[in-house]
């Protein structure tokens, strides 16, 4: 039986601990069980991670018939696959035979073919092949196809639902497409990928990033001395935020661990609901793709994009993610840091910053919002 507020009082009161029709300056922060029970996290498989739109990957990645891109959020498997017909799809990544995941990684096949039995479903979902069923009676192999997932593209992305009908993608994310395409993104091309896993609760890194440059004067040293923060703003939209700001300006060698020419004369730091970060700045381009893989762990993954004739300056490339590695491992470790305190029998609720924490704020309604759907 699927986990919910509706079954369960003790999730319930937990849940109605943080009010989301409180205004900022007198709310309290969700109660540490959010992100230290691990029924919250059976909750948000049940409701956040399977109600919404969610990154999973890049439109690049499927430029000709039999491209899959294969991956898992919250415990369940998928698979997106460019089929003959040119059309994108996307599946469940469960054989239904005994239940193995079919697809590994990325690549390109003709077939999706299961490594346990050999199971084969055509690139439209379809069972083509069960060996050695023998004589099994009231078989229908019209009926054993992959389990179709929906998927979608909006700014170069890919995303899938498990939900029957999910909201239109990008319908309510029309201010963030116009200011992403005044900031050229069309031009630039995916170069670099890294992966980081932290121990900690996926909601800590998304609070970590969504407290309106809050953290950046104290942990991130280099990357405050090519901001502006008295320029930084947070902007709330329906399902997503925008932080914004000025950069600093200034001599490439102000800090040994960031450099001007990285950050430009602007930044846009986007979020969307759930786990998606977008930020855009200088001549580059990253997306932050924050994946629970329990309730203490999480991975996320960045994909860098340069314009063009950056992507030709291998020195710049390499130097520019060597910067940003070293914001993320400063992320990394405070965010550690923060689920190691919320496990203190000292902490139960904090309070915000009504200067800075407005995204963050906004982040905790989604949630309660989506807690108390089910």
């Amino acid at each position: 039986m699927a986990i919910s507020t509706k079954s369960n009082p003790w999730l319930l009161e937990e849940v109605r601990r943080f009010d989301p029709n409180v205004p900022l300056e007198a709310a309290w922060l969700p109660p540490k069980s959010w992100y230290t029970d691990s029924r919250f996290y059976d909750l948000e498989s049940e409701t956040v991670f399977k109600h919404n739109w969610l990154i999973a990957a890049r439109s690049d990645q499927f430029k000709k018939p039999g491209d899959f891109v294969a991956g898992s959020v919250a415990g369940e498997p998928y698979v997106v696959v460019r089929g003959e017909d040119n059309q994108l799809r996307a599946f469940f990544n469960v054989c239904r035979h005994h239940a193995a995941v079919v697809m590994a990684g990325a690549g390109c096949e003709q077939a999706l073919v299961c490594p346990y039995h050999g199971w084969t479903y055509g690139l439209d979902g379809r069972l083509l092949r069960a060996p050695e069923l023998g004589a099994v009676k009231d078989f229908d192999r019209n009926k054993f196809g992959l389990v179709p997932m929906k998927v979608g593209e909006w700014s170069g992305l890919v995303f899938v639902s498990m939900t029957e009908n999910p909201r239109p993608l990008g319908a309510d994310m029309t201010e963030l497409a116009r200011r992403l395409q005044e900031m050229s993104v069309d031009s630039l091309q995916f170069v670099a990928r890294r992966k980081y896993t932290l121990a900690c609760n996926w909601k800590v890194y998304v609070d970590n990033y969504l407290d309106g440059g809050y953290h950046v004067s104290y942990l991130h040293k280099g990357l405050a001395g090519q901001l502006d923060l008295d320029s930084y703003k947070t902007e709330i939209f329906e399902r997503y935020s925008i932080q914004s700001g000025a950069g600093a300006g200034g001599s490439s060698e102000k800090s040994a661990t960031d450099f001007s020419e990285r950050i430009g004369d602007k930044v846009l730091y986007a979020w969307i609901y759930p786990n998606l970060m977008i930020n855009r700045y200088g001549p580059m381009m990253d997306t932050n793709w924050v994946i629970p893989r329990g309730n203490a762990q999480t991975d996320v993954i960045f994909d860098y994009y340069f314009t063009p004739e950056t992507a030709r300056h291998a020195d710049f490339v390499e130097k520019s993610l060597a910067a940003s590695d070293v914001v993320q491992q400063e992320d990394v470790e405070i965010c550690e840091s923060v689920q190691r305190g919320l496990g203190s029998s000292s902490y139960d609720q904090g309070r915000y910053s009504v200067k800075r924490e407005h995204g963050e704020h906004h982040f905790h309604k989604l949630l309660a919002a989506d807690f108390r759907a089910v």
